[in-house]
């Protein structure tokens, strides 16, 4: 049987379709940019998280509105995401004026623009690529900065705003996580959302957050005639990105060594000390927070090159995603981890470049042997 041609199809009317569409609830942001000396600002709730790794917001702007100019223009946009008691500030930069920035609270961000002092969070981004869709433009942007706060999010339904209760889905996506990486689906599974579903007893609401935050683990992918497919991971993978990783910083200990500073070498061991409160007596006292320190302790040992190629380069590793895969089966590790990334920072603390180096390729090392007893233990590919 054949589908029927887009000629053929019937049309939707765009009314029906503006009130259909407005039951996806949608968090509400407020983009500012500024071009010429000029702020611009509107309301926007097409906003959303592209990438976790690297970081990336897509924000889909109408061309008619001035903001949309001035980001085309500046290739810089902030996303200030608004609290539940905010819904006013929504409608005044929702509303045209000459002035959407008067009685509001700003201060200047990294890049320069202006952020909306008392909202929830602010993201800001560089755009690397637009695309057009019908009357919009979106604005695909390098996340440069994220900040955030305390309290609940507004957000958008039926044309209204409101408060938003949070269903609660992490615990969802954890039960989907230790099915992929205790490997109860096999390399290069179709997983249908009705099929994770069933499996774990849930709604097809919260299987597919689980899906979701499992593509941006990198743990699923998603295949176009296919749907979410288990993502394929072995020893190849891992060694080539950890490989990968110790190349980027041999180059950052030969370049940095002779000139890092006494408060970046006290930044390089606080952010490990960070690290290892996480991991005790071989065992992950919070897999996921352990995850986060050490790829900001690596991530500022890269910095510390002052290189934003190799910055760039470190960022593009997906390294979050392979320790995932591996390191993220079972919460038993070694100590042996810690030990070698101390050696590592006690390394930068005598400036002895040889020793630091030893280190990182020790850490290296440590890290591909894991892989392959994680692999050999889960009945993975090795």
């Amino acid at each position: 049987m054949k589908p029927a041609s887009s000629s053929a199809a019937p049309s939707v009317d765009a009314a029906h379709f503006r009130h259909v569409v407005g039951h996806l609830a949608s968090g509400v942001t407020i983009v500012t940019a500024e071009a010429g000396g000029k702020r611009h600002g509107m309301t926007a709730s097409s906003v959303t998280s592209l990438s976790m790794d690297p970081p990336m917001m897509l924000a889909c702007i109408n061309n008619a509105v001035p903001t949309a100019d001035a980001v085309s223009t500046s290739g810089r946009y902030v996303v200030n995401v608004l609290g539940e008691a905010q819904g006013e500030l929504a409608r005044q930069f929702a509303t045209a004026s000459r002035d959407k920035f008067r009685g509001v609270a700003l201060h200047t961000g990294t890049l320069g623009l202006p952020l909306l002092s008392d909202a929830l969070a602010h993201i800001e981004c560089e755009v690397v690529e637009t695309v057009v869709g019908g009357t919009h433009a979106i604005f695909l942007g390098r996340v440069v900065s994220a900040t955030a706060g305390g309290g609940q999010p507004l957000t958008y339904f039926r044309g209204g705003f409101g408060r938003f209760a949070f269903a609660r889905d992490d615990e969802v996506y954890g039960r989907a996580r230790d099915l992929v990486l205790s490997r109860v689906y096999p390399a290069d599974h179709a997983l249908p959302l009705e099929e994770l579903a069933t499996q774990l007893e849930v709604d097809q609401a919260a299987a597919f957050y689980a899906l979701t935050r499992l593509s941006s683990d990198g743990l699923v992918r998603r295949d176009p005639d296919r749907g979410y497919v288990i993502a394929p991971f072995d020893v190849h993978t891992s060694d080539e990105t950890f490989d990968a990783r110790l190349t980027v910083e041999l180059g950052v200990i030969a370049l940095a060594m002779p000139t890092v500073t006494e408060e970046e070498v006290a930044e390089l061991r606080r952010r490990f000390d960070a690290m290892a409160r996480l991991l005790v007596g071989d065992r992950f006292v919070d897999f996921h927070g352990y995850l986060d320190a050490n790829y900001a302790f690596h991530e500022h040992l890269v910095s510390l090159a002052h290189n934003p190629l190799l910055t760039s380069t470190f960022g593009r590793l997906s390294i979050k995603s392979v320790m995932t895969r591996s390191f993220g089966a079972t919460p038993v590790t070694s100590e042996k981890f810690v030990e070698v990334q101390r050696r590592l920072v006690e390394a930068f603390e005598s400036r002895d470049a040889a020793a630091a180096a030893q280190a990182a390729a020790a850490y290296c090392e440590a890290a591909k042997m894991r892989v392959r007893e994680i692999l050999a233990l889960t009945g993975g590919r090795i």
